[in-house]
Formats: C-alpha cells, sequence, structure tokens
C-alpha cells in the first residue's frame, strides 16, 4: 500500500513539474504560472465536486442541477487536447464569459457562488497564447485526482512550496508574508479550533491559518470521528476570511479547496473599510488567527470606524480582532513588537486588551524568524474573551530563540527547536530560563508595556547575536519615531 502511495506521490509531482516546464517554456515566470495553476486546479476541482454531487444526487434519488454543464464542464472542454486552437478559443471566450458576466443568461447567476466565480475570473488571465501549449498543460492538469487524498496531500504538499518560492522572489507577494508552517501550527496548537465553532482570519492571504485549523479538527485523535453534520458544517459554515488582494484570494480559496474544504466563506474585499465597532454576538467568532498586514498606513477618513484610530494597519487589525471574538472566544496573532510598546494609540489598545479580556501568553519569536520576507522583530499574543468577563491578571511570556531554522535569508533547519518547548509549558504556565510571568499590577506600573523583556537574562552585548542587536538598535529608533510623531502631531493641534 504504502509502495502505491509513494509511487503515486511521485506521478503528481511529476504531472506539477510538466505543467510549470511547459509554462517556463511558453516564457511564463513563476509568480505567473502560480496563478495559471490555480485558476486550472480550481476548475479542475470543482467539476469533480459537480460529479461527486450528482453521483449522490442520483443514489439519493434527488435532482442536481450542474453549475457548470455541458461544453462548459471541464470534463468536456478539457479533453479536446487534439483540438487546442479550438479549446484555448473556447476557454477565452465562451467559457470566460460565462465565469464572468452579471447577466444571468450568459453567465453563472447572481448567488454567492456565481459572484465567487466572478470575484476569481475577472482578476486572472491565462497566460498560455498558444494553443497548444495551452492544451499540454490543460492535459497535465486534468491527470490530477482532488478526490483521492493522496492527490490532495502531495498536491498541497508542492502548492505551499511554489507560494513560499514565489513570496521570496518578490517578497510581501503572496499574502504580505507567507506565514511559517511551524509558527502557524504551533497557533493553532494552543487555541484549539473545536468542531462547530467559527473560525476567522480578517487578511486570510493564502489561507494558511485556515487549512492548518480545518486539518486540526479533522483530526481524529483529536476530535475523534466527526458525525455527517458536523462535517456539514466544517464544509460550509466554519471558515471565514476577508482579502484585499484579487490574486492571494484565489490562491487562497484555492488552498482551502487543496485543504478539502470547498465552501469556505471567503470575501474579497477591505477588512478595515468594512469594519465595525458593533458586531451582534451571533456575528462574532470562537477562534480568530492571523497575521494581520504590518507597516502599512491607513488613510484618515478610513480610520473614522475604530474607537482608537490610528494610521498603523497593525494597531486597527488589532482592534477589528478584539470586536468579533466571541464569548468563550480564542485569539492568536501575529504582531510586529512596536505593537507592543509604543505610545499613543497602540497604548490605548492594549489597556483595552488587557481590561477586557484574558491576554494569557506572549511568544516572543526571533528577529529574522519571517526571513526573507521580512526581518522585523514579532511576537504572538494570545487572548481570550472568557464567559465570566475577567480581565487579564498576568501574562505568561516565552522568549523563543531558535524556532529550528537559522535566522538569514536561506532559513536552512538547525538542531534545538524551542517550539515542542514553548507547547509543553504554555498551559500550566512553567516558569524556566526563557519563561515567566508578569502579574498585571506590573505590567500597569511599566504604563502597559507588553515587551518581552527576560528578566532571567543579562543584556550581555557580548552574547548576543549580531541580527537581534541590530534589531534591538531598529526598535528603539522606532520608538523615538514614534514619540516624536505623537510630539508633532500635539504641535500641529
Amino acid at each position: 500500500m504504502n509502495n502505491k502511495i509513494d509511487h503515486r506521490r511521485q506521478e503528481v509531482q511529476q504531472i506539477v513539474k510538466n505543467a510549470c516546464d511547459q509554462l517556463n517554456q511558453e516564457g511564463v515566470d513563476a509568480r505567473n504560472y502560480v496563478e495559471q495553476l490555480a485558476w486550472l486546479f480550481f476548475l479542475k476541482a470543482f467539476d469533480e465536486a459537480e460529479s461527486r454531487r450528482e453521483e449522490e444526487a442520483t443514489f439519493d434519488d434527488t435532482p442536481y442541477e450542474r453549475r457548470l454543464s455541458g461544453d462548459y464542464a471541464w470534463s468536456s472542454w478539457a479533453r479536446k487536447t487534439d483540438k487546442a486552437d479550438e479549446m484555448l478559443e473556447f476557454v477565452s471566450g465562451k467559457l470566460w464569459t460565462r465565469l464572468t458576466s452579471p447577466e444571468p443568461e450568459k453567465g453563472l447567476g447572481d448567488d454567492p457562488l456565481a459572484q465567487r466565480f466572478r470575484r476569481i475570473f475577472e482578476n486572472v488571465r491565462n497566460y498560455c497564447r498558444r494553443g497548444i501549449s495551452f492544451a499540454k498543460v490543460v492535459g497535465q492538469v486534468d491527470k490530477l485526482h482532488f478526490a483521492s487524498d493522496t492527490d490532495v496531500i502531495v498536491l498541497s504538499e508542492i502548492y505551499e512550496d511554489l507560494l513560499k518560492r514565489v513570496a521570496a522572489d518578490s517578497a510581501g507577494y503572496a499574502g504580505e508574508f507567507y506565514t511559517q508552517r511551524h509558527i502557524i501550527r504551533a497557533m493553532v496548537e494552543v487555541v484549539q479550533p473545536k468542531a462547530g465553532e467559527r473560525v476567522y482570519d480578517p487578511c486570510f492571504g493564502t489561507a494558511g491559518f485556515l487549512g492548518e485549523a480545518a486539518d486540526y479538527i479533522r483530526d481524529p485523535k483529536r476530535s475523534g470521528t466527526l458525525s455527517t453534520r458536523q462535517l456539514d458544517h466544517l464544509q460550509g459554515s466554519t471558515f471565514y476570511g476577508m482579502e484585499i488582494k484579487p490574486l492571494t484570494y484565489l490562491l487562497g480559496t484555492m488552498n482551502m479547496i487543496l485543504h478539502g474544504i470547498e465552501g469556505a466563506n471567503l470575501e474579497l474585499g477591505n477588512t478595515l473599510e468594512v469594519h465595525s465597532e458593533n458586531v451582534g454576538e451571533k456575528d462574532k467568532y470562537a477562534v480568530i488567527l492571523s497575521n494581520p498586514p504590518y507597516g502599512g498606513k491607513m488613510a484618515q477618513d478610513n480610520q473614522t470606524n475604530f474607537r482608537v484610530r490610528s494610521g498603523a494597519t497593525e494597531c486597527l487589525f488589532v482592534q477589528h480582532i478584539m470586536r468579533n471574538l466571541a464569548k468563550g472566544g480564542r485569539a492568536a496573532i501575529v504582531i510586529p513588537e512596536g505593537v507592543l510598546f509604543r505610545g499613543g494609540p497602540d497604548r490605548k489598545v492594549r489597556k483595552e486588551l488587557l481590561e477586557q479580556f484574558n491576554v494569557h501568553t506572549i511568544l516572543s519569536l526571533p528577529a529574522g524568524c519571517f526571513l526573507p520576507y521580512t526581518g522585523v522583530k514579532t511576537n504572538v499574543l494570545f487572548f481570550d474573551r472568557l464567559k465570566n468577563g475577567k480581565a487579564t491578571e498576568s501574562v505568561w511570556f516565552y522568549e523563543l530563540t531558535n524556532d529550528g531554522f537559522e535566522l538569514k535569508q536561506t532559513r536552512k533547519p538547525i538542531p534545538g527547536n524551542q517550539l515542542p518547548d514553548f507547547l509543553a509549558k504554555w498551559r500550566d504556565r512553567v516558569e524556566g530560563n526563557n519563561s515567566w510571568i508578569v502579574p498585571i499590577q506590573e505590567i500597569i506600573k511599566r504604563d502597559y508595556d507588553l515587551s518581552a523583556k527576560n528578566p532571567n537574562r543579562q543584556d550581555d552585548y557580548e552574547h548576543r547575536p549580531a541580527l537581534e542587536l541590530v534589531q534591538s538598535i531598529k526598535a528603539k529608533e522606532e520608538r523615538i519615531m514614534d514619540l516624536l510623531g505623537e510630539l508633532e502631531a500635539i504641535l500641529e493641534g
């Protein structure tokens, strides 16, 4: 059995390699062939899902009408590789009109599924200009089977590796910064999403958090065997998110399909523009996982929706997550160091966070953890909204100095990964050389400064890594610039 799986794994890897090689020969660069493969995968996966639903409907003796039927079904046009030019002409003309037209007689209608198709296909393109080249790529994709666990697992690995490489080539391209998989898994492990809960990422990017949460919930060791009702809820009522970039939206949508979730509620739009301070409890989420874009600036007229106004997108995203966390909910977000110590709006948000939520854990990540995309020092902020309304009494800090990879552009694996130690200690809040507890009274005395200052370590400049020293200097400079900015605002006022 294992030999059969290994053989299929090699076959799938070869199929994707062949498709990439063909696109490369056509002069399509890596960034664009990820887009090309994504929408082809999407149509092939959708066709398989329609065939599956058709079979189930026949078994249950209930009618099922395909959304893409006849000539428009993948299983019809994708097999005509012997008529390559006709195939290309059909896809570029008739099929594209079907997928993007808002007119009911030409398009797919105006329900959520039709809208999703329009959002995707209005913002992608076919990079193959020759019929023969397009037919060869389609022929390779047609060999994949999205109903097969082996194919989906291997495809998911290949796809995420492609996304990672593309993001490295053009930092910030795929979902701002590509969140390292081992960091995501540690965050999911702490918040522990459960079947029946609603999981949200306000800037889902390539859907790394939502995909890992899906895998976690489905894991029989953690959740047991899920009932039919739980599986239906998992498909259509569990995963929610918004993404501002059209291409990244497609990549994230495709990634969720590869994780076996076809009905994720993913929206294309600007989360901060649609933010509301008054969210009904039933519309909130039990679990929020995110790595919001940071370093961005928000126009003043778009800050009016927020209780604490700030030009820094990271400060606004923290507020958005606070407003959308349900009673009994758990949140984990990656934030830049400045959010934990800056004055002004950040201080106001920290004070509110500590007084209205239980900020139980701060995981201080090493500078360089998000290389090659950014060298910014980051932390993971974990907080709950307790049903009894209790606020923060103390914060457990863990200073991670080794995440299992070199803190260089190459990020090669190294021994000494401390993430398993963090996961073993966080629940009981074990104190040690790199973990400590700070009571709320002490945090208030520090003027709500939440930056990780390890009391067990002397600030020994001789023995600190060079990258950490540089990051420390940059953080201090950032603090000075923020103070100057606040002063400037006071003087202007």
